[in-house]
């Protein structure tokens, strides 16, 4: 009888501690950066949101913009058993061979932001999900933009692009050329990438290229502080009728959209990234269905709309 009493007593601890720990499991899950920028730390305050919620411990690598760095970081995580990797691709091409690595270890792999592969919307064998824009779509975005302000007439274009290599500098650019083609009086005479999508790098390119002379009619930027670095070196060369356009959205970008020195950009959420990314590997390892792509809207801002949306850096 006592035994019977000292089991069922055993067994009701054991059921207490369950419940106490809402019958969760804390996954070990490798979070795989391409490099440090602001845009990362905003996405990691929704990333670590959706970790504590879910019961994630996030390990985070930064590759430091070097696609075999992260190679490597990837091998050692799959060496140390973690339960998912959550990738951000370096290179595009080149991380084609983590999804490979990963594969064979039996860890299950998802993409955020920067795609493997070519497919805009992140498909590609082995990767279970892609979340983010696709980089396409908003290279697309901004050739509108730039219909609108030049029309069909005859224009010099540079683009200013991020690192190269990386599936944004790449789709974005793609995008943009789609919309392109159908002017065939554009002509593009720069297409500039900067390694680690730097203020500082496009300043430098930007005061090199005017100190050349040539005419330039718009300026498209694959993201906010580009646009800023080169309305920025407009301004203090006392050039005036150039277009300046960006892609994303930061608060220091606010005066220069109302002052007309950078006349349009788009945003979206990248908190809401980072969290449904996180939500989407805790969903894939509770064993749930996911959707093969998961879609982050971009809207385009302007000075007419500008109130509409809180910066997020």
């Amino acid at each position: 009888m006592k035994k019977s009493i000292i089991s069922i007593a055993l067994t009701i601890v054991m059921v207490l501690l369950v419940f106490s720990t809402g019958f969760a499991k804390t996954y070990d899950v490798a979070v795989l950066l391409p490099g440090s920028v602001e845009f990362f730390s905003v996405l990691r305050r929704g990333l670590d949101q959706a970790a504590a919620e879910f019961g994630l411990n996030l390990i985070y690598a930064d590759a430091e913009w070097d696609a075999g760095n992260q190679l490597s970081q990837v091998e050692n995580f799959i060496v140390r058993r973690v339960d998912l990797i959550l990738l951000c691709a370096a290179d595009n091409m080149a991380l084609r061979a983590a999804v490979t690595l990963a594969n064979e270890a039996g860890i299950p792999l998802i993409t955020f932001t920067n795609t493997v592969g070519t497919d805009p919307m992140g498909r590609f064998p082995g990767v279970i999900s892609h979340v983010g824009r696709t980089d396409i779509e908003a290279g697309e975005i901004q050739g509108r933009i730039a219909a609108e302000l030049l029309g069909d007439g005859p224009a010099d274009i540079i683009l200013i692009q991020g690192s190269p290599g990386t599936a944004p500098q790449r789709m974005r650019e793609e995008g943009f050329l789609n919309i392109a083609q159908n002017f065939p009086e554009w002509n593009i005479i720069e297409r500039r990438p900067i390694v680690g999508w730097t203020k500082e790098g496009t300043l430098e390119f930007m005061e090199a290229f005017i100190q050349s002379g040539r005419n330039v009619d718009l300026i498209a930027c694959q993201w906010w502080s580009a646009a800023i670095a080169s309305a920025m070196a407009l301004d203090e060369a006392g050039i005036t009728g150039v277009y300046v356009i960006g892609l994303e959205f930061a608060r220091e970008l606010i005066p220069y959209i109302q002052s007309g020195a950078v006349h349009a950009t788009t945003y979206y959420s990248i908190v809401e990234e980072g969290y449904k990314t996180g939500e989407t590997a805790a969903k894939f390892l509770m064993g749930e269905p996911i959707p093969d792509f998961v879609g982050i809207e971009q809207h385009v801002v302007t000075i007419d709309n500008l109130d509409e949306f809180e910066p997020e850096m």
